[in-house]
C-alpha cells in the first residue's frame, strides 16, 4: 500500500504507447513535402495532469472489479476488497470472495460454497442471499437488483435473478453469455452463436420477453458500459467506439482509428488500452492522452465526471491503482 504521487508532466501528445506496439492512434497519412515553405509552427498542449498512486496490493490485476462514485473507489479482488473514501486512506478487508464478486451499493454480493451472500463494506454483517449450487460465470449488482449469468453444463448459459428471494431465470440461451451489465432493472449481454455472428441483447428484470440488435460479424465486444445516453462498447480499430440506444434501436459511432478497451462512460467517454488513458469529451474532435501507464497492462477502468480511476498489473501478481484528475 502506497500514497507515492507519479509526477506525470509529459506532454499530451497524440502519441503511440504502447506494450505490444499498437498505436494508441491510427497514423496519418504523410503529407506532401513542401521545401520552400517555412516550418510550420509547433502547437504545444497542456501539459498532463498529475496522476496518484492510490493503492497497491500483493495480488494480481487481472481479477480485480473497480466499482466508484462520488463518495469513494472499492477496489474487489479474489481475496477481499478495499475502500477508499474522499480523502481518506484506504481500508483494505481480507475476505475469501472468489472469482465472481460485485458491488451493490454499501455492500459486496459474493458467491461461496453454494450460497450467494452479500458483506457490508464495513466487513461485517454477512447474509446468505439464495441457494446458488455453482458458482456463476458474472455477477451484477445495481441499486437494489442483484443477476448473474450462469453457464449449464449441456445447455449453454442462463441469466438469473432473485425475486422475492426465490432465484428465477430471465432468459435461456444456447448461445454465448458475455460482457454483461446490469443497468437500471435490465441485464445487457453480448450473445454470441456458433456460426461465428453475435448480437447485443436485454432482458428485463421484470419479466419481459427478451430484445437483439440485428446479428453481426466480426470481433465481440469484450465488455459494455453504460453510459447517461445509452450503451458503449468496442468493436475493434476500424468500426471504434460504438453507442447504441438502451432500447437496442439506435446505434452510432462514437470514435475510429483508436484502440477502446478497457472503456468507461460518465459525462464522456473514457479509454484505456496497454500504455495509457485518453479521453473523447462529447464537444471535443479528438481524444486527449490523461496518463501514460508504465507498469503494465491496464485490466479495469472506472470514472466520475471528475476523475479516472484505473487498474494495473505492475508484474510479479502486484496490481496499482491510480487517478488523474479529468480536464473540462
Amino acid at each position: 500500500m502506497s500514497a507515492a504521487v507519479l509526477a506525470a508532466a509529459a506532454l499530451a501528445v497524440a502519441a503511440a504507447v504502447s506494450w505490444a506496439g499498437v498505436s494508441l492512434f491510427a497514423e496519418a497519412a504523410p503529407r506532401a513535402a513542401q521545401p520552400s515553405a517555412p516550418p510550420p509552427a509547433v502547437k504545444e498542449e497542456p501539459a498532463q495532469a498529475r496522476v496518484s498512486t492510490l493503492h497497491e496490493q500483493a495480488t494480481s490485476a487481472y481479477h480485480a472489479r473497480l466499482f466508484v462514485d462520488d463518495e469513494g473507489v472499492v477496489l474487489i479482488t479474489q481475496t477481499g476488497f478495499t475502500t477508499l473514501r474522499a480523502g481518506g486512506t484506504p481500508e483494505e478487508h481480507a475476505v475469501a470472495l472468489g472469482p465472481v464478486a460485485a458491488r451493490q451499493g454499501g455492500s459486496v454480493v459474493f458467491w461461496s460454497a453454494g450460497k450467494l451472500r452479500s458483506l457490508s463494506l464495513a466487513g461485517d454483517g454477512e447474509q446468505v442471499l439464495a441457494t446458488v449450487p455453482r458458482a456463476p460465470q458474472q455477477l451484477l449488482a445495481s441499486g437494489r437488483h442483484v443477476a448473474w449469468i450462469q453457464t449449464e453444463p449441456q445447455n449453454g448459459s442462463s441469466i438469473q435473478t432473485l425475486s422475492e428471494g426465490q432465484v428465477r431465470v430471465l432468459h435461456a440461451s444456447e448461445a454465448s453469455i458475455s460482457a454483461s451489465i446490469l443497468h437500471g432493472a435490465a441485464v445487457y449481454w453480448v450473445s454470441g452463436s456458433g456460426d461465428g455472428s453475435w448480437a447485443i441483447g436485454r432482458v428485463g428484470l421484470d419479466g419481459q420477453r427478451p430484445a437483439f440488435t440485428r446479428p453481426r460479424r466480426g470481433r465481440l465486444p469484450a465488455m459494455l458500459a453504460a453510459g447517461r445516453d445509452g450503451l458503449y462498447f468496442y468493436e475493434g480499430l476500424q468500426r471504434g467506439v460504438r453507442r447504441l440506444s438502451f432500447d437496442l434501436e439506435q446505434e452510432t459511432t462514437v470514435l475510429t482509428q483508436a484502440v477502446c478497451s478497457p472503456i468507461a462512460v460518465s459525462n464522456r467517454v473514457v479509454c484505456a488500452q496497454v500504455g495509457g488513458v485518453f479521453d473523447f469529451p462529447v464537444s471535443a474532435r479528438a481524444p486527449r492522452l490523461l496518463a501514460t501507464e508504465r507498469a503494465g497492462p491496464i485490466t479495469a477502468l472506472a470514472v466520475t465526471d471528475e476523475r479516472a480511476y484505473w487498474v494495473a498489473e505492475s508484474g510479479d501478481a502486484r496490481l496499482v491503482l491510480r487517478s488523474v484528475a479529468l480536464p473540462p
